[in-house]
């Protein structure tokens, strides 16, 4: 019973990259071993194979092979010396932190027009061509109009329309209900009638049932 327990999971070195199995993970730790490192670069090679074939889904990478070579040198601990045909990536490069992205922290004061029509207002109020100026205009109302019908069911008018452009450029378009004009899209929302259709058979159904036991009914 001793034999069984001597290599068991939990008694060995955790896997660094569980995808290519502890197998793969012994072939590099033997690399170390192996004193002459034209051989020890020659069995970096197959071992670089066995892995692409193991986890055969890496190949669909465009780079898949710098990729295998940059995993065995991650699981040699980089400590792997060998005539690698790729730059190896050292530990601090591939534990580095990837830089914050840099989401956007202001708030957005109408969410059913979403965040877009803040930067259409901004880009608005930098036109100077007025003839620009106008189309660009009746296309932000236009936009506003019927974003709101879509998605709040209300129809705005050009006073509403205007107020709101004036609270997204913080007073800089001060404008009013004949400075543009609103074309209206042709949107028409589709009725459920799946709904009353199943509901309407269910209740004719329930009928017929209920006109069968009166027919079959006899009073005795």
């Amino acid at each position: 019973m001793k034999t069984i327990f001597e290599n068991y999971n939990t008694q060995r070195d955790p896997l660094i990259i569980s995808e290519y199995g502890r197998s793969i993970q012994e072939y590099v730790n033997h690399l170390n071993s192996i004193f002459d490192r034209d051989k020890r670069t020659s069995m970096a090679y197959a071992i670089v194979e066995m892995m692409g074939t193991v986890n055969s889904e890496i190949k669909k990478q465009q780079n898949y092979k710098e990729v295998l070579w940059g995993h065995l040198h991650q699981i040699s601990n980089y400590t792997l010396d060998v005539e690698s045909p790729y730059e190896l990536p050292s530990q601090v490069e591939v534990q580095k932190k990837p830089e914050h992205i840099g989401y956007p922290t202001t708030g957005i004061k109408f969410r059913f027009y979403g965040r877009n029509l803040q930067n259409m207002v901004d880009s608005l109020i930098e036109v100077e061509d007025k003839n620009t100026k106008q189309e660009l205009l009746n296309l932000v109302a236009s936009f506003m109009f019927n974003s709101s019908r879509a998605w709040n069911d209300e129809r705005l008018s050009n006073e509403a329309i205007a107020e709101h452009i004036s609270r997204l450029s913080q007073g800089k378009l001060s404008l009013s209900s004949d400075d543009f004009e609103v074309t209206q899209d042709n949107y028409v929302p589709k009725k459920n009638t799946n709904s009353n259709s199943s509901s309407n058979s269910k209740k004719h159904s329930k009928n017929k049932n209920r006109n069968k036991r009166k027919s079959n009914y006899r009073r005795y």
